[in-house]
């Protein structure tokens, strides 16, 4: 199990015993409807997915704060021969959706990718092209909308290391205030082949 925390958040990698609660927050209709697949998602159908995440290209965690299990983020679908991967980031959890905990996630998990690992040059993200929140709250991270997506429905954004050190270091340096300084980035876990071998070496 990998955990990382920052700014009072803690990420806690999904295990097996989560994908039930996963699924319940996944069906929820003002989630799904930010989805592309926006079906009902069956317990057979959780565990099929799982399965086809847990290895060391996904990083799927709850996203902790405050005490409580408010939301999911990740990081999917890592290509070493590219050096990216695609992040995505819901909260479940209604009483938090105004609150600092996607922020502080975001900041963690970009954080441990980027310049922790250092494996990374690019995140790339989804967001439908009716999703104002969504489009706004990431543009303000620095993620830019690719040239040929105007149009689409499911579009992609990028965001470079270079533009995040920049933009990032002013985002770290506000949560870090408004976390009462408990700004430092930790990690932990255990060697298993579910992780990439750059994360192995940090554990």
């Amino acid at each position: 199990m990998l955990v990382l925390e920052q700014y009072g958040v803690r990420l806690v990698r999904v295990q097996e015993k989560d994908i039930e609660m996963v699924r319940n927050w996944r069906n929820q209709s003002d989630i799904a409807n930010y989805m592309e697949y926006r079906n009902f998602i069956t317990p057979e159908a959780q565990k099929i997915w799982f399965k086809s995440v847990n290895n060391r290209n996904n990083y799927y965690f709850i996203i902790e704060f405050e005490g409580k299990q408010v939301g999911l983020i990740n990081a999917k679908n890592y290509d070493v021969g590219l050096g990216f991967g695609e992040g995505g980031i819901f909260i479940s959890d209604k009483d938090y959706i105004s609150s600092f905990a996607a922020v502080f996630a975001t900041l963690c998990l970009l954080n441990f990718m980027f310049l922790k690992l250092n494996v990374s040059k690019i995140s790339r993200i989804r967001i439908l092209s009716d999703n104002d929140r969504a489009i706004h709250y990431n543009k303000l991270l620095g993620y830019k909308l690719l040239s040929d997506q105007e149009h689409v429905d499911n579009q992609l954004y990028e965001l470079h290391v270079d533009d995040y050190k920049t933009i990032g270091a002013k985002l770290n340096k506000a949560a870090a205030i408004l976390s009462d300084q408990n700004a430092e980035l930790k990690f932990s876990g255990e060697v298993c082949d579910e992780n990439m071998e750059a994360i192995n070496a940090l554990l």
